[in-house]
């Protein structure tokens, strides 16, 4: 037996050898590469059960989708309709511009996509400073995920920037020049017209675009932003064509496929007439150039003119001018400041976004409820002796004796008309001023009208405690921090209780006024029924209320809804919707026998001794009118500085009338000689009595 051989036989479990270390990792070894076997396996057997799935079961679904990712659609924008006034001239087209783009289809390379951005930036930088590497990198940029997409870089190049493009093309891949339609609006004569009525275009917003989302608007798209061209959008769009190109995997066109021609916008034909839009616009000019000589702040105005018949807006006026081609392109720092920074504002339009106070031109409505409550004979006259008799004694604007509906019309007489008020009582004015239109929505389809306001005893209530509520917290917050500042700075308890006693104190009192304004505020009260028949006090209308107001009282009671768009046609001429005159109410609380005397007497206006006979002496049409002289309301103006507004109304002929006017100038004082003289210029117009060299 050899001497290295140990017997075991003997030996108990205990007392044999323990294994090595090597054999100890030689068995996790194994064991670890037992399981990465069996989890191989469950791979393999994964990979080859979804391999089938996705080339048997699912095929057809990747082979779609596949296909729908390697053809694009390439938008073709379609052209957007024109505008054009009721006799077909044009005030709003699509014109074909030259625009450059950078496309991609021949920039593969990162280093020649730069090169191309240095290229164009230098060529158009020349005119336009503001077109950079770095804004035209930040465009390329926006389109990342859509680069099979031509990426407007500028339109409305010039004939010298089209040139060189082309004579530099081979130097510059992926960069198309072509022809592309741009919104225009023509001038009519020298001037661009009806600027904010049109409204203008301009690319849609992230908001915008996810408002109508259901419309399929792209970014880059342009859209209407106000005026007509927002209100009749989808008019005026028209619908997009498409090109179908394959693109390859990094979304860059390599073919072209089927082309689908756009369908081009509607054309909007307008009630509006050009000829008489052109006089009020230059009438409106030279009116507020003459009066700005002697009321420096008469900066701003607007008016109206409205068929009595049907309610179809002739002309429209707001001032200061808006040029909607300013909106077109880039917008320079001053132009924007101009719109958005400039006093009196240029952006709204002054005919139905702002409100006035009307001044003598409230005092029809102010006649009508007297007639309407059985409180006035028109053949009655009442005393003026310079100033109502009654608190706060509103002055008038003369001593004009014993004067009837007729002469107190034509002297624009304030103590007439108060008594009137008082005897109609603050019910009946508002009832019949909102028959008539006055404090509601015209219905006029462009956005953002304002209401205006017909005050009354409901209004006043809601006012007043809204006004006495805010007026005690306002007190109470004023003497809570009072009493902060005070308790900071004591040091002893006796000053202490002191303020607490004074706080507590002035907290009643507080109280107590609190009440007292419930009692007061909240009730109308007579001066102010006196204020609102002369067309003072709370009272806020729109011009197209006016204007509106005052046609209903010439029809005989009608209220037609204002409306701008005749009809809408396809691009052949076919008519495809035509608007018909809308009755938004019918007048009930006077009778045609009480309208008829108030005509009377707004004739009066015109005639000798009446305060708008200097202007329609000499009119070969009768007209029916009434001046006014607004205090303007507005904080730091005053009757010492002769801070009022110029407001007039009309219409003509009077025996058979068929248009309403209404007008404001801002600061212009008085409205025989300020809105009045735009008027007077556009009745010339629209009788053809227009005798201007």
């Amino acid at each position: 037996m050899s001497k290295n051989f140990v017997d075991l036989s003997n030996k108990t479990i205990s007392e044999l050898p323990k294994e090595s270390p090597a054999v100890k990792r030689r068995k996790e070894l194994e064991k670890t590469l037992r399981i990465f076997a069996v989890i191989t396996m469950v791979l393999f057997v994964f990979l080859f059960s979804r391999l089938f799935y996705l080339q048997l079961m699912a095929s057809d679904d990747y082979q779609t989708t596949s296909e729908r990712n390697r053809l694009r659609l390439l938008p073709i924008t379609a052209m957007r309709g024109d505008i054009v006034d009721i006799n077909g001239v044009t005030l709003a087209t699509s014109v074909p511009v030259y625009s450059v783009s950078i496309t991609h289809l021949d920039a593969r390379y990162k280093e020649t996509e730069e090169e191309v951005v240095e290229k164009v930036a230098s060529i158009l930088g020349q005119n336009d400073p503001r077109i950079t590497p770095e804004y035209i990198k930040d465009q390329i940029n926006k389109s990342r995920s859509r680069l099979y997409e031509p990426i407007l870089i500028k339109s409305g190049l010039t004939e010298e920037e089209v040139a060189i493009l082309e004579e530099k093309r081979y130097e510059l891949p992926g960069v198309v020049v072509e022809k592309g339609p741009v919104r225009y609006y023509p001038t009519y004569g020298d001037r661009q017209i009806a600027g904010h009525l049109l409204g203008y275009v301009r690319e849609i917003s992230r908001d915008e675009m996810e408002r109508f989302a259901e419309d399929n608007y792209r970014l880059g798209d342009m859209i209407g932003k106000i005026g007509l061209e927002r209100a009749f959008e989808k008019y005026l769009r028209g619908q997009d064509g498409f090109q179908q190109v394959e693109v390859n995997a990094f979304n860059r066109p390599i073919q072209s496929f089927y082309t689908q021609n756009p369908t081009p916008g509607q054309q909007i034909a307008l009630t509006i007439d050009a000829e008489i839009q052109n006089r009020m616009e230059e009438a409106m000019d030279e009116t507020l150039e003459r009066l700005q000589n002697t009321f420096p702040k008469a900066q701003a105005g607007a008016a109206a003119l409205i068929d009595v018949r049907s309610g179809a807006i002739l002309a429209m006026v707001s001032r200061p001018n808006l040029d909607p081609n300013d909106f077109i392109g880039l917008m320079d720092q001053a132009t924007a400041d101009y719109y958005h920074n400039s006093n009196p504002p240029a952006f709204i339009n002054r005919v139905f976004q702002s409100a006035y106070p009307p001044g003598s031109t409230f005092k029809p409505i102010t006649a009508l409820a007297a007639l309407a409550a059985g409180r006035l004979n028109p053949s009655e006259t009442v005393n003026c002796t310079g100033a109502y008799w009654e608190k706060p004694y509103i002055r008038c604007t003369g001593v004009h004796g014993a004067v009837d509906l007729v002469r107190a019309m034509a002297t624009s007489c304030n103590v007439y008309f108060q008594e009137m008020g008082r005897r109609a009582t603050i019910d009946n004015v508002s009832l019949v001023a909102r028959e008539f239109g006055l404090g509601e929505e015209t219905g006029i389809n462009l956005p953002g009208e304002e209401i205006g306001l017909m005050p009354g005893r409901d209004w006043k209530r809601a006012w007043g405690n809204s006004y006495a509520l805010n007026r005690q917290k306002t007190r109470l917050k004023e003497l809570e921090k009072q009493t902060e500042e005070q308790l900071a700075l004591v040091q002893m308890e006796e000053e202490r209780e002191q303020i607490l006693e004074k706080d507590e104190r002035i907290r009643k009192i507080i109280e107590r006024d609190y009440q007292n304004d419930l009692n007061y505020w909240p009730f109308w009260q007579a001066f102010e029924t006196y204020n609102t028949s002369i067309g003072q006090g709370r009272n806020q209308y729109t011009v197209l209320q006016l204007a509106n107001y005052v046609a209903t009282l010439a029809n005989g009671g009608t209220r037609y809804e204002p409306y701008l768009v005749d009809r809408i046609e396809r691009e052949n001429g076919e008519v495809v919707h035509r608007f018909e005159p809308t009755v938004m109410h019918r007048v009930s609380s006077t009778s045609a026998e009480e309208m008829a005397a108030v005509r009377r007497s707004m004739l009066a206006v015109t005639e000798p001794r009446g305060t708008a006979y200097h202007i329609f002496h000499d009119f070969p049409v009768r007209v029916a009118g009434k001046t006014g002289t607004a205090e303007t309301g507005r904080v730091g103006d005053s009757n010492q500085n002769r801070d009022f507004h110029g407001v007039f109304v009309a219409f003509a002929p009077y025996d058979n009338p068929e248009v309403a006017f209404a007008g404001v100038i801002e600061y212009g004082y008085h409205g025989g000689s300020s809105a009045g003289m735009v008027a007077k210029a556009v009745f010339e117009e629209y009788f053809g009595f227009n005798q201007r060299e």
